[in-house]
């Protein structure tokens, strides 16, 4: 509640670049269904939906999700949804992500990769990124009904030859810098390579290898089909 809070706090003070831009209502659907823009959030499943594309289906990628703003010649989606609006939902589910150190704040915006120059020390080191575990799913339509596939299944870890490992993703949150939503500004949602200004990270092993993650196409649908990605905030535990 504290992050959601600071979070509005930032917008209603107009202190935020994305705060200038018109923020649709959140709209009722049922007692535990909610709208904002693009995003649906369903409180009793502790998920968010929205609408994205598939832009990639073969090769390297270095992103999951971005829109628009984004790195989308290597993210396997883009999406038209609103990053402000994902974090505030995921923050209304009560997401937390990761605390705003001064650390955090100061670090510099580009990730590191493993494929650095020679002799490179790769410093400030890279920072631990936190945040509520989450997992994420795809779906499309197919024959006979709906195509579900959890989003590790759509990859490739070329160090393993196999799938990515199943598992959470890390909601972070992004950054906020000098009143700034830095995922609104960037584009940047679902990074595979470490990417403190993307809103949810790959905790996996190699997530600091950006020459890894291949996509895996004869798990996806033809180019251009219309993908729902959800969230879905896992329950911690006790």
């Amino acid at each position: 509640m504290a992050a959601l809070m600071a979070f509005l706090a930032l917008s209603a003070t107009g202190r935020t670049s994305w705060a200038q831009a018109t923020t649709p209502p959140l709209r009722q659907i049922s007692p535990d269904v909610f709208q904002l823009g693009q995003v649906r959030l369903d409180k009793a499943h502790r998920t968010i939906q929205f609408p994205a594309l598939l832009i990639m289906n073969d090769g390297l990628i270095e992103y999951l999700l971005v829109n628009s703003k984004g790195k989308t010649y290597e993210s396997l989606l883009k999406t038209d949804a609103d990053p402000y609006h994902i974090q505030l939902a995921m923050l209304l589910l009560g997401a937390n992500g990761a605390p705003q150190t001064p650390a955090l704040l100061s670090a510099p915006s580009v990730p590191f990769h493993v494929n650095r120059p020679a002799g490179d020390t790769n410093a400030p080191p890279p920072l631990a990124i936190t945040g509520d575990p989450i997992s994420i799913e795809l779906a499309w339509p197919a024959a006979g009904g709906q195509k579900r596939a959890r989003a590790e299944d759509c990859l490739i870890n070329l160090n393993t030859k196999t799938n990515a490992s199943r598992g959470s993703w890390t909601f972070n949150g992004s950054r906020v810098v000098r009143g700034t939503f830095i995922a609104q500004r960037e584009g940047q949602i679902v990074a595979l390579i470490d990417d403190i200004d993307a809103m949810v990270n790959n905790p996996r092993d190699g997530h600091d290898n950006d020459q890894i993650w291949q996509i895996n196409s004869n798990a996806l649908p033809p180019l251009k089909t219309a993908v729902e990605v959800t969230f879905q905030l896992e329950k911690k535990e006790k």
